[in-house]
Parts: C-alpha cells; sequence; structure tokens
C-alpha cells in the first residue's frame, strides 16, 4: 500500500458518518490541549514571558563559571589547540632512529 493509498484511507475515514465518536468530557479536553499548545507556539515565538529572577541568575551563574575556567592554569599536555600537534616527540624520534 502506497503512502498516497493510505491518506486516502484517512480522508475517507475522517470525512464518514461511521467516524469515532468522542465524549464531550474528553472533547472538551482536546480543546483545552489545543488551546494550551496555541498559547505555547505564541509565547515561544514572541517571547510574551518575562525574565524570572532565578533564570537571570541562571545564566549569571554559567558565564561566571565560565570566566572561572579561564583563570585556570592551561594544561598544555593535552590540549591540542596549544601543541603543536605536528611536532614528534623525543620517544618517537627514538624510535625511528632520528
Amino acid at each position: 500500500m502506497t503512502q498516497s493509498e493510505r491518506i486516502e484511507i484517512i480522508r475517507q475515514m475522517a470525512n464518514s458518518s461511521n467516524a469515532m465518536q468522542v465524549s464531550p468530557a474528553m472533547s472538551s479536553f482536546i480543546e483545552d490541549l489545543k488551546a494550551e499548545i496555541l498559547a505555547e507556539e505564541l509565547i515561544v515565538q514572541h517571547g510574551l514571558l518575562d525574565a524570572q529572577k532565578s533564570d537571570v541568575e541562571d545564566e549569571i551563574s554559567q558565564l561566571e563559571s565560565q570566566d572561572n575556567r579561564a583563570d585556570e592554569e592551561e594544561d598544555f599536555d593535552s590540549d591540542e589547540n596549544l601543541r603543536d600537534m605536528k611536532a614528534v616527540s623525543p620517544l618517537m624520534r627514538e624510535i625511528f632512529g632520528e
């Protein structure tokens, strides 16, 4: 069965009079969920929520921790960005007889 055939079956079921009826309580629940999703999308798209104090404090602490890491001594032995990776170690020179 192809995808278009499956879509056509779903379309026919949705338009048929035999479609499953939902109880009023479930229908109300579904409408509430739809409204909640729409409200969430609106807030996410337009940023209608003010920044909470705890969010700001959390961001500040993360920035401060990054600043503290910059003050720490660099590990030249394991940081590839701080070493010349094309240089050959003395041990490797001995192995190759150089």
